[in-house]
């Protein structure tokens, strides 16, 4: 099993997320749209939300994003989940949603929500490997998103 440790995220991991969107061309598609890092994270910080940074013996692994709830439906939802080009196929990502989940659960949430573009295979079957299935399909903004759900029971 990965052992990892999480700690907010700070201003000072600016250039490690920077390092991870570089090594993410998906992301940067459908995150980023053309904004800048900084205007993306902008957007989020009205949102009750956390971000987190990752670490396994010190060294940062992944950064990620999540709600314990959300304002569509009051549930919480995994916003984003970037590693390492190098650690990633390692097992980081299952680890930091299995501690995720765990929190979520010990909060008496039933469910992990999470949002791709329908036609983002590899990031639907990444969520599907690490406990997603699919839920249903939603419109938002002219695009459709394959929602997805992790129960917690």
């Amino acid at each position: 099993m990965v052992k990892l440790i999480s700690r907010p995220y700070r201003g000072s991991d600016s250039e490690l997320l920077q390092q991870l969107v570089a090594t993410s061309p998906k992301w940067i598609k459908n995150e980023l749209k053309g904004m800048s890092l900084g205007d993306y994270l902008n957007q989020y910080e009205d949102i009750s939300g956390e971000w987190r940074v990752w670490e396994k013996g010190g060294s940062p692994v992944s950064v990620t994003f999540h709600v314990d709830s959300a304002p569509s439906n009051k549930k919480p939802w995994l916003g984003t989940i970037l590693v390492k080009a190098e650690e990633r196929r390692c097992g980081f990502a299952s680890a930091i949603l299995d501690i995720l989940s765990n929190e979520m659960k010990a909060k008496g949430n039933k469910a992990l929500f999470a949002g791709v573009p329908i036609d983002e295979y590899e990031w639907s079957n990444f969520l599907a490997d690490c406990g997603f299935e699919q839920f249903k399909t939603e419109e938002n903004k002219d695009e459709t998103f394959l929602i997805m759900v992790r129960p917690l029971e």
